[in-house]
């Protein structure tokens, strides 16, 4: 069995608000956090226990809205790799931009983001019911 881990933080009116970490979240527990940082600047993390055995251990989301009606969403997702590497894995928009994006301050490609907020649930609900995510959603 996985144990799992959720948690992060979000901006309200200027105020940053932490997320209470919830150990074993269920899928009510995920969703209410998504939503949250569906409309919210923030950060939100799924974490396991897996992360010495080489399996994909952490999802994060990366939640802005640039000063925009339109949030844009980012999500990476670590493995460690038996070389000692980590491998991270984030949309990939093949057609996008080659320009980048700061998300929450930190740059990111924009052909890694997504304004499609169905396509993060569906990751998130996939980590946390299986372990992993398909390699079609984050490659």
């Amino acid at each position: 069995m996985i144990n799992f881990e959720i948690g992060g933080y979000y901006f309200k009116n200027g105020e940053r608000i932490q997320l209470i970490p919830i150990e074993m979240p269920t899928i009510t527990d995920l969703n209410n956090y998504l939503d949250i940082l569906k409309i919210n600047n923030g950060k939100l993390i799924l974490r396991n226990d897996l992360e010495d055995e080489f399996m994909p251990y952490e999802m994060v989301l990366y939640s802005d809205n640039h000063e925009t009606l339109i949030h844009i969403y980012m999500i990476l997702f670590a493995t460690d790799m038996e070389d000692g590497d980590i491998e991270v894995r984030t949309f990939n928009d093949e057609s996008g931009s080659k320009e980048f994006i700061p998300m929450l301050g930190e740059p990111f490609a924009i052909a890694s983001t997504t304004k499609n907020f169905s396509l993060v649930i569906q990751a998130f609900k996939e980590f946390l019911e299986t372990g992993d995510v398909s390699r079609d959603l984050l490659s």
